[in-house]
């Protein structure tokens, strides 16, 4: 008999790829919260969906931001990664990717230290 092996999304399938256009005051309308110098990934923070201007595809809250503009900036401070994108020419391409719920482990795994 053969075991039927159920395929399981890996995380790269569910990069959002994003192209924003600041706005009338220079801005991009989009928070960021996190960053290394708070023992946090960047993330998106709150999203002005009435400001935001997108060219293509769309943020949502809570999600990572894993590039600005190819650069990887995943453990990057935030002041660094602001930085990045002031000196970005419009329109900013953001890489991002939803967070996971929760961590699942293998059954009979324990994370306890031996």
């Amino acid at each position: 008999m053969s075991k039927v092996i159920q395929k399981k999304n890996h995380w790269i399938t569910k990069v959002n790829d994003c192209l924003v256009i600041r706005g009338a005051c220079g801005v991009l309308n989009v928070d960021l919260c996190g960053g290394a110098e708070h023992g946090e990934f960047a993330y998106i923070g709150q999203v002005r969906k009435d400001a935001v201007v997108y060219q293509d595809g769309k943020l949502c809250e809570g999600e990572l931001l894993l590039e600005v503009e190819g650069l990887p900036v995943s453990g990057l401070p935030l002041y660094d990664i602001l930085n990045v994108i002031k000196f970005c020419k419009d329109p900013v391409r953001l890489k991002t990717v939803r967070q996971a719920g929760s961590l699942e482990f293998l059954p009979g795994f324990d994370m306890k230290p031996a």
